[in-house]
């Protein structure tokens, strides 16, 4: 199978936090909180653009695939069970929140300086 080429890698974050994706809890199909929504990417290579949700858990973050993903909805049931990241508690849940909160204040004021 030959590797394609990403042409572009976007990263889109929500200008309200929590928002309608961004800081959702996401559950896994074992019905294990795994994580907090950190991002949406899209890539836009030749033939087909993929869209992927990051999710940052427990000293960890990784991406999951937009067909991987059950529903939306107060929060985000995955179709696929992560074994790579440990389940998480709702004290996790504000933690994480609080980071990637504290990472896009940190992001916006760097912008707003240039």
């Amino acid at each position: 199978m030959a590797k394609q080429s990403v042409d572009i890698d976007l990263e889109l974050y929500e200008l309200m936090f929590p928002g309608k994706i961004i800081g959702k809890e996401v559950i896994d199909a074992a019905s294990r909180k795994i994580g907090v929504i950190r991002n949406v990417r899209i890539q836009i290579p030749s033939p087909s653009p993929t869209v992927s949700l990051i999710v940052k858990g427990l000293d960890t973050e990784f991406t999951v695939k937009s067909e991987n993903v059950k529903a939306i909805g107060n929060v985000v049931q995955l179709a696929i069970t992560i074994k790579h990241s440990e389940p998480i508690e709702i004290n996790d849940v504000i933690r994480l929140r609080n980071e990637i909160q504290e990472e896009l204040i940190h992001f916006y004021q760097v912008m707003q300086s240039r």
